[in-house]
């Protein structure tokens, strides 16, 4: 039988256009099951890991520090600019401000310094202010922390209740915190009058900005 016997009639052309049909198809049909069948096991609807979960926080920290000495009401602009790598949210940002009076007369004559932030270009963060003797003893100045990720410490705890993306959800900054975060800080400088001029007539300030960064890692509880 030649190829003319087998299309010499309509019933046997339609016959071996189904044949040559099912003949391609049918393989491809069967080589790509496999990943429909684990695509619609592991669609977007999937809740990821639950039961008893271990939640911790990988932490990294990027900081800045400056010194710098004031007169009695000048005041000093602080930079510190909040990049984020990506799969990382921000736990905190922390500004430390330090002083330590030790060259006043005695009681009175204490230095102090006020600061006040300026985050007009970061994004869903609010200013704060603080103010705070420079202390003899030490200790001295005032610190402001603003919680980036809400109640966020770092500590690693067991989620019963919670599945997987119920937790990502939950812990996220949102990517918020992201820019160039401002403060500026003021010195008020205690200066006792002696004969020919003042003791003490400026004050020296260490600025520590830090950031607290994040990795949220959520595996299945031991035991």
């Amino acid at each position: 039988m030649d190829f003319q016997d087998l299309v010499d009639t309509p019933q046997k052309v339609k016959t071996l256009a189904g044949t040559l049909i099912f003949l391609v198809v049918f393989p491809i049909y069967f080589e790509v099951l496999p990943s429909l069948i684990d695509d619609d096991s592991s669609g977007s609807g999937s809740s990821g890991l639950s039961g008893s979960l271990l939640v911790s926080f990988e932490e990294s920290t990027t900081s800045l520090s400056e010194s710098v000495s004031l007169n009695d009401g000048e005041s000093h602009d602080s930079f510190f600019d909040v990049i984020v790598e990506t799969d990382l949210s921000i736990g905190f940002v922390e500004l430390q401000v330090s002083c330590f009076d030790n060259d006043d007369p005695g009681p009175g004559f204490t230095d102090s310094v006020d600061g006040v932030s300026d985050l007009s270009d970061v994004e869903g963060i609010d200013d704060q202010s603080a103010d705070g003797d420079c202390s003899g003893g030490g200790n001295g100045g005032f610190t402001i922390r603003w919680d980036v990720t809400a109640g966020y410490t770092g500590d690693e705890f067991t989620e019963e209740e919670m599945d997987e993306n119920e937790i990502r959800e939950m812990w996220n900054d949102g990517e918020i915190g992201r820019g160039v975060w401002i403060a500026t800080i003021t010195a008020t400088i205690e200066a006792a009058p002696i004969a020919g001029g003042l003791i003490d007539n400026d004050e020296d300030f260490e600025i520590t900005w830090t950031a607290v960064f994040y990795e949220l890692i959520i595996e299945a509880a031991s035991g």
